[in-house]
């Protein structure tokens, strides 16, 4: 018999850990922390929930958390499995100004003057260089350079032929990478980031950031960075910047510009597929999570479509057309969406049921969708029929009458015809 659930979510013998050391603190994911676990949403909630679960199981235990309850709920269970303390979050590091002695100056302006002899980079300042700005906004326009510069030194060494597929391609895609991090998509300037290490053949180096990159984490950035200009500044004496660390595990130089940019955005088109009902979907639609993804990938009007648009295609269209179905035969209306869309399994299938499974649930994403064309058919031999015809046309009056208020799925239940 299933060990009983108690009112935070925690099955008892999980519950949140002490001195005591015969219940072992579990192995906490690397990317969780008190700050990426008060930003997460709810699809990354129920991902690190669907990993303790995991490797509680592996270790011989017994599911540890449910995904049960609204995303709070599920975050507060996550921070008493792990003791994590959500209210003693670090504040983020603060830039001010420095003392201000004449030979502190004097030792910075040396400074700044010999990393300027060393990189062959003019060091410019500029007048918003005053500002206290993120080290993201600094150091992005000079990644912009090292990346322009790269590729147009290895269109040169290629073929005619290559250089307008391969050039034409990797602009638009970087241009697009470039947009994104200019709103602050904290992954779009990982991977541009990376991107610029790549292609310099260096370890790649990325700034530090509060933000959990696998939950799609966002930065408060104020870019001005177009792909004909290049400012970049420095911080003038009255600033600081931190350097930014290097990665654990750096790129190969070999590795190619789509395989960065797939890594990348893999996450959150992980993050997408791991959504295991309809509630999930519609609130990823709703987060914008999914245009996020279109927009990178996707077709647009001013560029080419990326290459590994094809391989998340699916994903992305699938939940756009749930979106659409939500909109424009529930009128927006989740609770009559829901409630349409939910079931009862039928008994006579014989498949018995978990004791953690409910009585009624909802039908998963790729049924729901698949069966739009066939609902579409049957209604169309509906309509054929004699009772809505007038001179041996369809009349909408007559089929309006019968079916007044009802939308298609309605109609397509009532009829006899519906199936998943």
């Amino acid at each position: 018999m299933a060990e009983p659930i108690n009112l935070f979510g925690v099955f008892p013998s999980t519950a949140p850990r002490g001195t005591d050391s015969s219940s072992p603190m579990p192995l906490r994911p690397a990317d969780l922390d008190a700050a990426s676990l008060t930003a997460a949403s709810g699809v990354q909630l129920n991902f690190w929930i669907d990993a303790a679960n995991t490797a509680s199981k592996t270790a011989g235990g017994k599911k540890v958390l449910v995904k049960t309850g609204n995303i709070e709920a599920r975050r507060h269970r996550l921070a008493d499995y792990y003791n994590i303390d959500l209210t003693n979050i670090p504040a983020a590091m603060t830039i001010g100004p420095v003392t201000r002695d004449r030979t502190i100056n004097e030792m910075q302006w040396s400074h700044l003057r010999a990393l300027g002899d060393s990189a062959g980079i003019p060091f410019q300042l500029i007048a918003e260089s005053a500002d206290i700005q993120p080290s993201h906004q600094q150091l992005l326009p000079s990644i912009k350079f090292a990346i322009d510069e790269a590729l147009t030194t290895s269109f040169q060494s290629s073929t005619s032929s290559e250089n307008d597929t391969l050039g034409s391609m990797d602009t638009e895609t970087i241009q697009a990478l470039i947009q994104s991090a200019k709103e602050g998509d904290i992954g779009s300037v990982s991977t541009l980031f990376k991107l610029q290490a790549s292609l310099r053949n260096e370890p790649p180096t990325i700034p530090n950031s509060s933000a959990s990159l696998s939950t799609g984490g966002r930065l408060p950035l104020n870019l001005n960075v177009t792909s004909s200009s290049y400012s970049p500044s420095v911080p003038s004496s009255s600033t600081s910047t931190v350097a930014p660390p290097p990665l654990t595990s750096p790129i190969e130089p070999t590795t190619s510009l789509d395989s960065i940019i797939l890594a990348s955005g893999g996450m959150s088109v992980e993050a997408l597929n791991r959504a295991d009902s309809l509630r999930e979907v519609i609130t990823q639609i709703e987060n914008g999570d999914v245009a996020k993804i279109r927009k990178l990938y996707g077709p647009q009007k001013d560029r080419a479509t990326n290459p590994m648009w094809a391989t998340i295609k699916v994903t992305i269209t699938r939940r756009e057309r749930l979106g659409s179905e939500l909109a424009n035969k529930f009128n927006g209306d989740k609770e009559w969406f829901f409630t349409f869309f939910t079931f009862t399994p039928d008994p006579s299938t014989g498949k018995k049921r978990k004791s953690t499974e409910p009585v009624a649930k909802l039908h998963p994403l790729r049924r729901v969708v698949e069966a739009i064309p066939h609902r579409d058919k049957d209604l169309q031999m509906e309509q054929s029929l004699e009772e809505y015809q007038n001179d041996s046309v369809f009349s909408e009056d007559a089929w309006n009458t019968k079916w007044e208020g009802k939308n298609k799925w309605e109609i397509w239940r009532e009829i006899g015809k519906e199936k998943y």
